[in-house]
């Protein structure tokens, strides 16, 4: 078994005649270890099971990635349903779900993909601006992702600090991109939210095509927001691309615009992202003991924003071992919950910014196939 036992949908399409939507699915979900049990009815559409459901059927690329989990390469799915529209598309989403063998996830979220009608959802970025938020240009796979990562964040909020994001009025996106999750939270009713990025072509097309408001930042603080502006912070693939001493400025920095008791939601690159690396067993544990023993382990450059904002190399991938987010980020914030693989491959901090901050701390370094191919 895996620490967060993900499952993967490869290509989801949904066609309409009249008012009949026909879904169809394929991708890979990790089986029993044993293969005892091949219950198809784990298969969710809306809560209820597909009409048709071929499972499990082998797939060998799952098995050479994921070596280190019994019978993953029985992994692999198809799924069909069909039904009215308004009972596909329930208030204009569609919720698919897989029951993931194992102990149940803290937040059920987990096990769910979420997905909304294309055809309804208005002009999205081009496959340029797509490509630097998740690595490639495929649309299917910003709105699958998009969504499934704002319903995510919202079922952690809820669960963790009691109250979902409609009840934080003022949220700051830290790094969204071409908001590739805005777009939703910036529906939310009474809720203010700003957006900033380092990226400033994708902070314009924001700022023409969604709700909320949008400013473009630097890699270096300062954020060109007040004290306390933000009750609830979100940050998904920022934390995984900075170094140390960058990280503890931002740390710092977030601690500043946070209003007292305020909420953060970020995102690192845990076991679940090596988990994913295709190495083999011996590279797999040298990672494994690197990360452990720095804490911060810097794997390699990340040339996703090359040529659009200037970053002085210091855009790179990196793994954060939990003993160490506990430690570091724990100096910053009170750490509520550390949820494993919860946002695709990463895993999701959940933090709350104390009543009274720790204004003389510095920060501590000084600072003035879609399985393997999206990992922000």
């Amino acid at each position: 078994m895996l620490i967060s036992e993900p499952w993967t949908i490869d290509e989801l399409t949904t066609e309409r005649t009249g008012d009949t939507v026909v879904v169809d699915m394929n991708g890979w979900a990790f089986p029993d270890p044993d293969l005892g049990s091949r219950s198809p009815g784990r298969f969710l559409i809306n809560g209820r099971p597909f009409d048709e459901i071929h499972y499990p059927v082998e797939s060998p690329a799952v098995g050479t990635v994921f070596w280190q989990r019994p019978n993953a390469r029985y992994s692999g799915f198809r799924c069909v349903a069909n039904g009215r529209y308004d009972d596909i598309f329930r208030n204009g989403t569609l919720e698919l779900t897989y029951i993931n063998p194992g102990l149940p996830r803290r937040v059920a979220a987990q096990q769910s993909w979420y997905f909304c009608d294309v055809a309804r959802e208005g002009e999205f970025p081009s496959e340029a601006r797509r490509f630097r938020v998740i690595g490639n240009t495929d649309l299917q796979g910003f709105v699958l992702s998009g969504l499934t990562d704002f319903k995510r964040l919202d079922a952690a909020a809820t669960e963790i600090t009691g109250k979902g994001l409609a009840g934080y009025p003022r949220i700051l996106d830290w790094g969204c991109g071409c908001g590739r999750i805005a777009r939703y939270a910036a529906r939310i009713p009474a809720v203010t939210l700003t957006g900033c990025d380092i990226d400033a072509d994708n902070v314009a097309w924001c700022a023409e095509h969604l709700a909320g408001s949008f400013e473009a930042s630097s890699l270096m603080p300062p954020l060109p927001f007040a004290d306390g502006s933000f009750d609830l912070i979100y940050g998904v693939s920022v934390f995984t691309h900075l170094r140390e001493p960058l990280q503890d400025a931002w740390l710092a920095e977030l601690e500043r615009v946070a209003a007292p008791g305020g909420v953060l939601l970020m995102t690192v690159h845990g076991r679940t992202a090596f988990d994913y690396e295709l190495l083999s067993p011996d590279d797999y544990r040298a990672l494994e003991q690197n990360i452990a023993a720095h804490g911060l382990y810097v794997s390699g450059a990340n040339s996703q924003i090359d040529g659009h904002t200037e970053h002085a190399g210091e855009y790179v991938n990196v793994y954060h071992d939990e003993a160490y987010l506990r430690r570091r980020w724990g100096q910053y914030f009170d750490i509520a919950a550390i949820l494993p693989g919860y946002i695709y491959t990463h895993d999701l901090v959940v933090m709350r910014r104390r009543a009274v901050p720790r204004r003389s701390l510095r920060p501590l370094g000084g600072c003035g196939g879609r399985l393997l191919r999206r990992r922000p």
